[in-house]
């Protein structure tokens, strides 16, 4: 049996991480859990290696989605864990200006923060630590690239 896909999405403010892994999950039979979401977030708090021992051994497909804090050494330790489990760490980044616009279409955030995590990103040294995949989710126009076409890139990669 082939191994399953393991990826853990994370990157810039407003590159889609979200909305690629419900598209993942939607049309590529991944089994989607957001560390942005309160629920998936109380499972990982409690014991951070179980919950990714737990979701990566079930052979099942599955894409976790993070906008993680670059400068957290919890982050990188939690990283870390999923590594050890298999998993794919990418990166989304690319045009700037497309992740503000996408952003700022959430209307429940303000652009200041889209700044404040920009400015902790930039000035991080543990993105080039990871050493991700950086894939860039925007295609020459600025617009999201199909989800096919993304996650053949991912796993080309």
């Amino acid at each position: 049996m082939p191994q399953p896909d393991l990826l853990l999405i994370t990157g810039i403010p407003g590159t889609g991480k979200t909305t690629y892994g419900n598209q993942f999950a939607k049309n590529f039979s991944f089994v989607h859990y957001d560390l942005e979401d309160p629920q998936t977030v109380s499972r990982c708090a409690n014991d951070p290696k179980q919950f990714i021992d737990d979701i990566a051994r079930n052979g099942e497909k599955i894409v976790v989605t993070w906008g993680f804090v670059p400068d957290h050494q919890y982050s990188l330790q939690i990283i870390s864990q999923f590594r050890s489990a298999g998993f794919k760490l990418v990166w989304f980044d690319g045009d700037r200006p497309s992740a503000l616009r996408e952003f700022q279409k959430r209307r429940t955030v303000s652009e200041e923060l889209f700044y404040l995590q920009m400015f902790r990103i930039e000035n991080s040294k543990i993105i080039q630590q990871l050493m991700p995949t950086i894939v860039n989710p925007f295609d020459d126009d600025g617009q999201f690239k199909p989800a096919a076409e993304l996650l053949e890139e991912i796993r080309r990669r």
